[in-house]
């Protein structure tokens, strides 16, 4: 790959069909979605505007993907702020590493080692599940919305393959969406403004990262 092209996710026409009326839901509870524009968090090319917050073995760009490779449980903080946004990412584990742990992190503070916020959850285990660091632990799935969280992410994680993670937050509202399809739905979140961030859990291996994307509505009115 050269440079920054981005590639389409290619969703099964069913899947793409519930995305779309789960997106038109959340856009009439009350953020516009027609006006706002996609900001690139990763230029394709470099690590610019991405910081670790702390010592890592592996963090460079190549091929138009981001490589992250640590022996220990690592941040990588993007300078991007947002409140109220849509995020999306491509994202392939090692497969070598039956345990590895990655995530997507999003409305993050604080300064050096973990941060807090919140979590997209990337692994075999409870991907697009949303884990507060420092803020509760595990908001979705939780004892009470297990079994339903296990007939949503059924046989929906590629560990092999290229997986599309998709977070939307408004307000104390977030949903995740895996490979096109609703995972988490829930109004548990602390209504604040953060930073974007990946993870290694230290557990071997590189994760590689591309299509970073997001945008920002905080500042679109809501509708009547």
């Amino acid at each position: 790959m050269q440079g920054w092209s981005p590639e389409p996710v290619l969703v099964p026409m069913k899947i793409w069909s519930i995305y779309i009326l789960a997106v038109t839901a959340f856009t009439s509870a009350g953020i516009s979605r027609t006006t706002t524009k996609w900001v690139s968090l990763f230029d394709g090319k470099s690590t610019a505007n991405w910081t670790p917050r702390t010592k890592v073995e592996l963090f460079e760009a190549k091929g138009g993907e981001l490589h992250l490779f640590s022996k220990r449980n690592v941040w990588v903080i993007s300078n991007q702020k947002m409140k109220n946004f849509e995020v999306e990412c491509e994202v392939i584990i090692p497969q070598d590493y039956p345990g590895f742990n990655s995530g997507l992190g999003f409305r993050l503070s604080g300064g050096d080692g973990k941060p807090k916020g919140y979590q997209c959850e990337i692994d075999r285990a409870k991907p697009a599940g949303i884990y507060g660091i420092g803020m509760g632990g595990w908001l979705y799935p939780d004892k009470s919305t297990q079994t339903e969280y296990q007939a949503r992410t059924q046989g929906l994680f590629s560990a092999d393959q290229w997986n599309h993670f998709r977070v939307i937050c408004d307000g104390q509202k977030v949903q995740t969406y895996l490979n096109g399809k609703l995972v988490a739905d829930t109004s548990d979140l602390q209504d604040i403004s953060g930073h974007f961030g990946i993870q290694h859990h230290g557990k071997g291996g590189t994760v590689r990262f591309r299509n970073l994307r997001a945008r920002d509505y905080s500042q679109q009115a809501a509708k009547p």
